[in-house]
């Protein structure tokens, strides 16, 4: 772990970006984290980042180097109490372009400043609909990830967050109803800040080095309450603790629950905190209708176009403006959720023309799964060649028309029957033929749940 200044110079032009890092080959992963991804811009939208998209960076690198158009250097290694100071010296030496708040008054800090500052940054579940860090971790649903994927960083439109170098973050997480919850989810130590912009909207980042608790901590009590109410009920979103007895509690419970693994497992690391959230509250769900237990999607359709499917004789999907959870879904399970038939009458003759009866396949049910090898987008040419695989007897034009100009593709291949079917199953409201949901209540998450352990066991 090597702590100290680093810089990142572009080779083609010849700007630069200096930064400061207790664990410089973290930062290289976080600055090019998810530059991948159609989303790219949601997970950071500052300079150097748009120039490592500009340029051809488009990939996670863990090692220091060049990298394309861009060459990594550690120009100074010291202690982190020189970081502040040395990093200062260096802006001012080299001028770097892509540093987008040199202006900023994080960097007039009196340097004799003694005085450690401890801040909150409030995450409102409710309002956001996703956790700390969830929304960027990749959908494939790897096993583990490091730890430096899923450290913390925050985001707020408080400019204040631009004098906390060298301070303690705190990230206390908001969750549920009546009571709301609230869990200490991970401490650390401001390295660095930048200014970004997302639609239209300013925002001011930090990064640095810490850690996650072990599981996020659970704070409600009576000197919580009072300490909630010192904060403003946290309706500043982010602000600086002082003066307060609760800080102690905060250190202490961060201190005895850090996670000390070099890996985790972040899906069960989730699931475990949803279980938390629900064992305090029995009647709190608000944590299942965005994310829940599983991550896995579902697509409706009628059985005359499922049944192909599940045979394998239909590959292809199509789809209308797909979400971004879509959009990194390769390699994923895709459940098939079965609707009615368009035409009841022939219902039992098509079930039997695939070796089916009624109890080996259900309307209105979970009946089997496919891996999702690619989503790519649609187009005229690609229909045409692809006629016999996405089972569409029309024209492009005429599928345009009726379904919009936003076409993308869903490759399937290794398809699953389930026998028995999980029956029982109604789709959310408002989903149709070919639309693609997530689990949106309990008995949804436990029919995801069973059906993907089934095929284990049929093998």
């Amino acid at each position: 772990m090597v702590c100290g200044i680093y810089q990142i110079v572009n080779t083609f032009n010849g700007k630069s970006y200096i930064g400061q890092s207790r664990n410089i080959h973290r930062r290289w992963r976080e600055h090019t984290r998810g530059l991948n991804k159609p989303n790219a811009l949601e997970i950071g939208n500052y300079p150097l980042r748009c120039a490592f998209l500009k340029y051809g960076l488009v990939e996670i690198v863990s090692k220091l180097g060049k990298v394309g158009w861009f060459d990594f250097r550690i120009i100074e290694e010291c202690t982190e109490y020189k970081l502040l100071e040395r990093e200062e010296f260096w802006i001012n030496t080299l001028k770097p372009e892509y540093n987008c708040n040199i202006w900023t008054p994080a960097k007039k800090k009196n340097k004799l400043e003694s005085e450690e500052k401890f801040w909150i940054q409030y995450h409102n579940y409710n309002f956001l609909g996703y956790l700390p860090v969830e929304q960027i971790i990749d959908e494939s649903l790897l096993n583990e990830y490091d730890c430096d994927e899923v450290l913390p960083g925050i985001s707020t439109n408080k400019r204040a967050v631009l004098n906390t170098k060298g301070d303690t973050i705190f990230l206390i997480v908001g969750i549920g109803e009546k009571p709301k919850q609230y869990y200490l989810w991970s401490k650390f130590i401001c390295e660095e800040t930048t200014t970004s912009d997302y639609e239209n909207s300013h925002f001011y980042d930090a990064f640095g080095s810490g850690y996650l608790m072990k599981s996020p901590q659970f704070l409600n009590s009576k000197e919580f309450n009072e300490f909630k109410r010192f904060c403003g009920n946290f309706g500043f979103g982010f602000m600086r603790i002082k003066d307060s007895a609760y800080l102690n509690k905060l250190k202490e419970l961060s201190r005895l629950n850090r996670s000390t693994s070099s890996k985790i497992n972040f899906s069960q690391y989730i699931k475990d905190f949803y279980t938390e959230v629900t064992r305090v509250n029995s009647k709190e769900f608000s944590a299942y209708h965005n994310r829940g237990f599983s991550r896995h999607l579902a697509v409706s359709l009628h059985p005359e176009e499922a049944l192909p499917v599940l045979a394998g004789e239909c590959t292809i999907l199509l789809i209308r403006e797909p979400s971004n959870q879509v959009l990194n879904y390769k390699g994923s399970t895709l459940l098939i959720h079965i609707l009615d038939f368009y035409n009841s009458e022939e219902k039992e003759e098509y079930i039997a023309s695939y070796g089916l009866n009624e109890e080996t396949f259900s309307t209105y049910s979970i009946a089997g799964w496919i891996t999702v090898e690619n989503v790519f987008r649609y187009d005229a040419e690609s229909f045409a060649s692809d006629k016999d695989l996405h089972l569409q007897d029309n024209d492009f034009g005429y599928y345009q028309e009726h379904s919009g100009d936003d076409v993308w593709g869903i490759s399937l291949t290794e398809p699953v029957l389930l026998n028995p079917p999980i029956c029982d199953v109604l789709q959310p409201e408002g989903i149709d033929n070919g639309d693609i949901w997530r689990p949106e209540n309990l008995s949804h998450l436990e029919a995801f749940q069973f059906a993907l352990k089934i095929p284990v066991e049929y093998e």
